[in-house]
């Protein structure tokens, strides 16, 4: 779980630095793919659209959430473009963290002018 807590703590850091440089109001797929580039510069592994596996009942279901990114196998990003971020975020992103997998969550709002995000971490069952 600590290697998770500082890589999210990186792929903050570098959306803060990209939203400083580009600004506020671009597309998704601009900030997701200079968040990409900079988090492959820096040596991490990007997967995109992502499926996140739900376990009921003992099976393993290929019908979880989707991670909009998921950084090095540990970390789910979700990128918005909000005018703040609100409680359903909130639920999506401690949702996502909640499935087999992953147990660190960033969420980046990129759509202000200052960037607005949030990082949600749970502990292992």
């Amino acid at each position: 779980m600590e290697r998770a807590v500082v890589i999210a703590q990186q792929v903050v850091t570098s959306a803060l630095a990209l939203h400083g440089e580009l600004g506020h109001r671009l597309s998704y797929e601009a900030y997701e793919a200079a968040l990409t580039q900079d988090l492959e510069a820096q040596g991490h592994r990007v997967e995109h659209g992502r499926a996140l596996p739900l376990r009921f009942g003992g099976d393993l279901l290929e019908m979880g959430l989707v991670a909009d990114l998921l950084v090095d196998g540990c970390v789910i990003v979700r990128l918005g473009s909000l005018v703040l971020i609100e409680a359903a975020q909130e639920r999506l992103v401690l949702a996502q963290v909640a499935l087999e997998g992953p147990r660190v969550g960033v969420y980046l709002d990129f759509l202000g002018k200052r960037l607005d995000h949030l990082t949600v971490a749970v502990s292992a069952a």
